[in-house]
C-alpha cells in the first residue's frame, strides 16, 4: 500500500511539473508578436529542426502516433524515454521513411538494460536531401549541387522508481547543415510511464526537444544579422487501455493529447489488435484542430481548412523468433493531405 501511495504521489507531482513547463513556454511564445505575424494564431513555421517531429516507428505511425502510453520497445528513446526501464533484454531498432521531394528520414536506437543501474540507450535521427542542382533566377542550372543534412544523436537513461512508475530522459546533440549554413545546439526529452492497475491501463507523458534556440549563419557569411529559432517543443499525454486481453488476442485502445509550441493543440486515437503476439493490425487518426474550413458569405465551403499533412493511417506487423533472436517487422501507410501517401518500414531485434 505504501508503494502504491508513493507511486501516485510521484506521478501527480510529475504531472504538475511536466505540464507547467511546456504550457508556460507556449504562453511566452504567444506574447511575441513576430511569431504570430509569421504563423498566425497557430505559430506555424516558427520552430526549427522539424526533422525531430517526424514519426520514427511504423508501429507508432500505423496508430496515428498515439503511442506515448503504449510504446514498449526501443523506439521509446524517441516517443517516451521512461518506458525503456521496463525492457529486460537488449534491443536494436531501425526505421526508414522516404519523404516527398526525395527526402530520406532515418532513425535507429540501441538499448542496454542493467540489473540495478537502470537502462541506457543510444539513438540517432537523420534527414538527408541528396544532391540538389543550384539554379540561378533567369539563368537556370549552374552545374553545381548543394545538399542539406540534419542529424541528432541522443543518450538516454531510464529508471523504474516503483513497480508501477518509471521515468527517463534523453540528452541530444543536434547538428544542421543547410546548404553551408551550419548550426549546433543541444536539446532534452523527458518521459514517464505509470501503470494504473485497471485493465492494464497505462498513462504516459513526455516533453520533447526542450532546449535553447538554434541559430543559423552569422553577419559575415550571410551579409546580415543571424537569426535564431526555437526548438520544436512538444508535450504529449496519453492513455492506453485494453479492450481485449487474453493469451489468444489483445486489443489496445489509445488516446493522446498533443501540444506543440509551433501549432495548435490536437488529439489522436489509435487501435492495435494482436493475434497470439504474432500478427498485429493497427489503425489511427489525428483529429485536426489546425484550421477551420473557409466559408463564403452564404456559408458554402470555398477552401478546405485541413491543416495536417498526415491524417488516417493503417499498419501491420509480425513477430519472428529465429535462433534465439526475436524480432518484429512493421509497416505503416499514412494518408497525406497534399503529398503522396507515406509508407514506413521498421525492424526491431531483441537479444
Amino acid at each position: 500500500m505504501k508503494t502504491i501511495k508513493k507511486s501516485i504521489r510521484v506521478f501527480l507531482a510529475l504531472v504538475l511539473l511536466v505540464s507547467f513547463f511546456p504550457f508556460s513556454l507556449l504562453a511566452q511564445d504567444n506574447n511575441q508578436g513576430a511569431i504570430t505575424v509569421l504563423g498566425g494564431a497557430s505559430r506555424t513555421g516558427t520552430a526549427a529542426a522539424q526533422f525531430l517531429q517526424l514519426g520514427v516507428s511504423a508501429r507508432a505511425t500505423g496508430m496515428g502516433e498515439t503511442f506515448v502510453a503504449l510504446v514498449d520497445d526501443a523506439s521509446g528513446a524517441f516517443y517516451n524515454p521512461g518506458v525503456l526501464a521496463l525492457i529486460e533484454n537488449r534491443q536494436a531498432f531501425f526505421n526508414h521513411t522516404n519523404l516527398p521531394a526525395g527526402l530520406a528520414h532515418y532513425f535507429g536506437s540501441f538499448i542496454l538494460p542493467t540489473n540495478s543501474m537502470g537502462t541506457f540507450a543510444l539513438s540517432f535521427i537523420a534527414l538527408t536531401t541528396g544532391d540538389i542542382p543550384v539554379t540561378v533566377a533567369f539563368q537556370g542550372p549552374t552545374g553545381e549541387n548543394f545538399s542539406a543534412t540534419e542529424i541528432a544523436i541522443g543518450l538516454t537513461y531510464s529508471k523504474s522508481l516503483t513497480d508501477r512508475f518509471a521515468i527517463g530522459g534523453t540528452a541530444k546533440f543536434i547538428a544542421q547543415d543547410l546548404a553551408g549554413f551550419d548550426s549546433r545546439t543541444v536539446a532534452f526529452d523527458i518521459g514517464t510511464i505509470y501503470f494504473a492497475g485497471y485493465r492494464h491501463a497505462r498513462l504516459g507523458m513526455s516533453i520533447s526537444n526542450f532546449g535553447p534556440d538554434i541559430t543559423f549563419g552569422s553577419e559575415s557569411d550571410v551579409g546580415f544579422e543571424s537569426q535564431s529559432f526555437p526548438m520544436p517543443l512538444t508535450f504529449r499525454f496519453g492513455v492506453a487501455v485494453d479492450l481485449m486481453y487474453s493469451d489468444d488476442s489483445k486489443l489496445w485502445l489509445t488516446g493522446q493529447l498533443n501540444q506543440p509550441n509551433d501549432n495548435l493543440r490536437y488529439q489522436s486515437v489509435g487501435l492495435e489488435y494482436g493475434y497470439h503476439d504474432l500478427i498485429f493490425l493497427r489503425t489511427g487518426f489525428k483529429i485536426d484542430e489546425e484550421n477551420n474550413d473557409i466559408l463564403d458569405d452564404d456559408g458554402i465551403k470555398i477552401e478546405d481548412g485541413s491543416g495536417f499533412a498526415e491524417s488516417l493511417s493503417f499498419g501491420a506487423g509480425i513477430n519472428l523468433d529465429v535462433s534465439g533472436v526475436n524480432g518484429r517487422f512493421d509497416v505503416s501507410w499514412t494518408k497525406m493531405t497534399n503529398f503522396d501517401d507515406l509508407v514506413r518500414f521498421s525492424v526491431l531485434l531483441g537479444f
